[in-house]
């Protein structure tokens, strides 16, 4: 699944950066394509989701270790799971608002493209199931290890 997700990432950054560098060129040459900026900004929404992902999987969100680091044993585990519970309901409201909102502006156009703008939005519910599995799955790991300080990595 976190390869899908970096492929993702990695497939928007190349069309981002090549789209906005063909539309510089072209506007050097006194022409510019207006479907690029569109372009641009889906990618960005959709890599930027996808990041956010990627740095959860991966650790590297800010969090306050300081009582994981005073704590040990089953208060360790204890307080991992509160934190992941509650940021197990963060995201369960924002998929809830996600998909609220995209069930509002789905008959909505983009200006240039013609496509339904719920394309642009549904990165964030895409992203926010991902982030809840991975998050169920660091719960999971929490009562699994003997060190659950690598549950949260």
């Amino acid at each position: 699944m976190y390869r899908l997700v970096d492929a993702i990432m990695i497939a928007m950054l190349i069309i981002m950066v090549g789209s906005i560098s063909v539309n510089v060129v072209a506007r050097y040459f006194g022409m510019a394509f207006t479907w690029i900026d569109e372009v641009s900004r889906l990618t960005f929404v959709w890599m930027s989701c996808m990041a956010i992902v990627a740095g959860l999987r991966r650790g590297l969100h800010p969090s306050f270790v300081v009582l994981l680091d005073k704590t040990s044993g089953v208060v360790n585990k204890l307080l991992l799971t509160v934190i992941n519970t509650l940021i197990l309901l963060f995201l369960v409201y924002l998929l809830k608002g996600g998909i609220d909102y995209i069930s509002k502006v789905y008959i909505q156009k983009t200006a240039i493209l013609g496509i339904s703008v719920a394309w642009k939005y549904a990165a964030v519910p895409f992203a926010t199931i991902i982030m809840i599995l991975e998050v169920i799955r660091a719960l999971v790991l929490v009562w699994k290890k003997d060190d659950c300080r690598l549950a949260d990595r």
